[in-house]
Parts: C-alpha cells; sequence; structure tokens
C-alpha cells in the first residue's frame, strides 16, 4: 500500500512536471475509484490541510492580514450541500478542466494545463470578503485550489472526466462535512 502511494505521488509529481509527454497507466475502473476515492482524496486533503491551510492559519494569527471571511450566500443548508458537491464539480471540471482532454497532444497543452491550475485557484479567491490586508496573500490564500487544479487537471487526462468530477465532488463534501463539524460555519 506505501509502495503504490508512493508509486502513484511520483507518476503525478512527474506528469505536473511535464505533463506534455504523459505515461498512461491502465487501469481498471475498480482500481480507479480507488485510487480516486482513497488515495488522491487522501493527498488532495492532506496537502491542501496541511501544506497551505497550516501556513495560512499560522499567518492570520500572527496578524499578517485579518481574519479570510467565507461570503454568506443567503441559501439553506441543502442549497449549499447540493451546489458545493454536485452543482460546482460538474460545472467546474467542464470549465476548467474538460476541453484539457482535446488539446493534450499539442506542444502548448502544459501551458494551458497550468493556465487552467492557475485560473481555478484564482476564481475562489471570490469565495472570501476580501480587503486590502490580503492583496498581497491572494497567492497564498488560493495556493490549496491551484494544487487541486493541478490534481484534477492530472485526473482529468490520466483517469478521465468524471473521475475528476467525482474527486472534486469527494474533496468538497469533506470540506463541507468539516465545516458542518467542526466550526459550524454551514
Amino acid at each position: 500500500m506505501t509502495i503504490h502511494f508512493k508509486y502513484l505521488m511520483l507518476h503525478f509529481i512527474g506528469f505536473v512536471r511535464n505533463p506534455n509527454d504523459p505515461d498512461y497507466i491502465v487501469l481498471t475502473e475498480r482500481q480507479k475509484l480507488l485510487h480516486i476515492c482513497f488515495y488522491f482524496l487522501f493527498i488532495s486533503m492532506g496537502i491542501s490541510l496541511i501544506v497551505f491551510g497550516l501556513p495560512l492559519e499560522i499567518a492570520e494569527k500572527l496578524g499578517l492580514f485579518d481574519e479570510l471571511v467565507e461570503k454568506d450566500i443567503n441559501v439553506g443548508i441543502i442549497v449549499k450541500t447540493i451546489t458545493a458537491i454536485i452543482l460546482a464539480p460538474f460545472i467546474e471540471e467542464i470549465m476548467f478542466r474538460f476541453w484539457l482532454g482535446y488539446f493534450r497532444h499539442w506542444n502548448y497543452f502544459k501551458w494551458l494545463y497550468y493556465i487552467s491550475a492557475l485560473l481555478f485557484g484564482g476564481i475562489h479567491i471570490f469565495n472570501y470578503q476580501i480587503n486590502s490586508s490580503h492583496y498581497l496573500f491572494i497567492p497564498f490564500i488560493t495556493m490549496s485550489q491551484t494544487f487541486g487544479g493541478l490534481m484534477l487537471g492530472y485526473i482529468r487526462i490520466i483517469y478521465g472526466f468524471w473521475y475528476g468530477v467525482l474527486l472534486h465532488a469527494l474533496f468538497n463534501s469533506l470540506v463541507i462535512g468539516g465545516y458542518f463539524i467542526f466550526e459550524n460555519q454551514f
């Protein structure tokens, strides 16, 4: 299990370094589901929380910028949940990654992949109430989503579109569950 996890991480890192020449892996549907529902969900959640979230939390506690407050959209819990777990993953995967499949053999695919991830991360700044203390930190605030964009782009090309939607929905489910359970902000 550890060896397989390490292999997947190295495969992902290799793809991010050179997305123009991916090493396609042949997997059964069951193996793909296991990778998405377990390994990549664990990787994306762990890196988002520990590598990107914790330093952001520390910077906020040190007073480097004002507290990040998510925008309050005046809709009920059910609408927020459906939006975050079903609509957003589907719509965002179409907007940011579906079309990547059509360009994967082009020489400039690498740049489209990176730009897609940056745009995906950048658009998530609109989830927060931003003020002037946040401006310098916007790249750090959205780094978790940018990393997610890199991972979801990888999933799109190597595993397929619907596996990216699935991972996105699972990730959002854990985030929504965490807010609901731990912070009662939902």
